[in-house]
C-alpha cells in the first residue's frame, strides 16, 4: 500500500463521488431488471473505490504498493485472532436477530410473510464477498488507516461513513425510500463504519475482516431481515453493539496492544 505520508483520503473520496456519478445516470435513465439478486444497475459502481485507490497507490508509491492492495484480500495470517474473525462473521446476523426481537416487542409493522432463503446464503455471501472486496480495497485498504492515525477508530469511522452513505443515497432514494429511511439508513451506516474500524484497527489490520465483515452486512440484509428492514431499529442496535465494543477496545487489556500494530 501507498506509504502512510503519501495517501490522500480526500483525494480518493472526491475521485470516488465523482467517477459514480456515470452509474447514477445510468441507473436513472437506463436502468435494466431482473438482475441476479434483485440488484440495480447502479450496483456495478462497486468497481469505483477500487479503480480509484489502485490508480492513486500507483501514482503515489508505484505499481507494487497498487498491487499489493488487491493481494490483500486474502490477508487472512494478518488476524489476530479467531474471535475478531467470528465477529466478522456473526455481527450483522446477530444484529438482525436483535432487530427483528425489538421490531416484535415493540409491535412495530412486519409482513405476514418473510422470506428468509437460508440454503441459497453460501452463495449470496460469495457474490457479496466479491463485490465487497472491490469497495473495501478503496474504503478499508487505501483510506482507513490513515484516517485513524489521524482521527482516531471513531472518527475515521464517522468520516468514511459519512462518505460511504452519500455514495449510497442516491442509490436509496432511487429504490424508492422516503427520507425518514435515509437519515436512520445514513446513521446505521456510520455505527456499521465505527464498527469495522475496531475490527480492523484490534484484529491485525486485516482487509480480509473488514471484506468479510461488508459481505455479512449484505447477506444478512437479503437472508435475515430484508423483508422487514428498519433501518431505525438497526441502528439503535448498532450503536449499542459499538459502543459495547469501544468500551472493550478501550480496556486496559486491550490497550497494551497498539491500535494498529503489525
Amino acid at each position: 500500500m501507498p506509504e502512510r505520508s503519501q495517501a490522500n483520503p480526500t483525494r480518493f473520496f472526491a475521485w470516488t463521488l465523482q467517477l459514480s456519478v456515470p452509474f447514477y445516470i445510468w441507473g436513472v435513465f437506463w436502468p435494466i431488471h431482473g438482475l441476479p439478486l434483485g440488484l440495480p444497475v447502479t450496483a456495478a459502481m462497486i468497481v469505483v473505490p477500487a479503480t480509484v485507490a489502485t490508480l492513486l497507490a500507483r501514482r503515489e508509491a508505484g505499481a507494487r504498493a497498487a498491487w499489493n492492495l488487491w493481494r490483500r484480500v486474502g490477508d487472512v495470517e494478518r488476524i489476530r485472532s479467531v474471535r475478531w474473525l467470528a465477529m466478522s462473521l456473526g455481527c450483522m446476523p446477530v444484529v438482525s436477530a436483535l432487530a427483528y426481537a425489538a421490531m416484535r416487542a415493540l409491535s412495530l409493522p412486519l409482513p405476514s410473510t418473510i422470506s428468509r432463503p437460508l440454503l441459497a446464503s453460501p452463495v449470496i455471501f460469495i457474490v457479496f464477498f466479491v463485490g465487497a472486496a472491490f469497495e473495501e480495497i478503496g474504503w478499508t485498504a487505501y483510506a482507513t488507516e490513515p484516517l485513524q492515525r489521524r482521527h482516531g477508530v471513531v472518527g475515521a469511522g464517522l468520516i468514511i461513513g459519512a462518505v460511504w452513505a452519500t455514495w449510497h443515497i442516491v442509490l436509496w432514494l432511487g429504490q424508492g425510500h422516503p427520507a425518514w429511511w435515509v437519515l436512520w439508513q445514513t446513521l446505521a451506516v456510520l455505527t456499521m463504519r465505527i464498527i469495522m474500524g475496531w475490527i480492523y484497527a484490534r484484529g491485525g489490520r486485516s482487509l480480509f475482516l473488514a471484506i468479510v465483515f461488508h459481505a455479512m452486512t449484505n447477506t444478512s440484509s437479503m437472508v435475515s431481515y430484508g423483508s422487514y428492514y428498519n433501518p431505525l431499529v438497526v441502528a439503535a442496535v448498532l450503536g449499542i453493539i459499538a459502543g459495547a465494543i469501544g468500551i472493550l477496545s478501550e480496556s486496559p487489556r486491550a490497550s497494551r496492544s497498539n491500535l494498529l500494530g503489525p
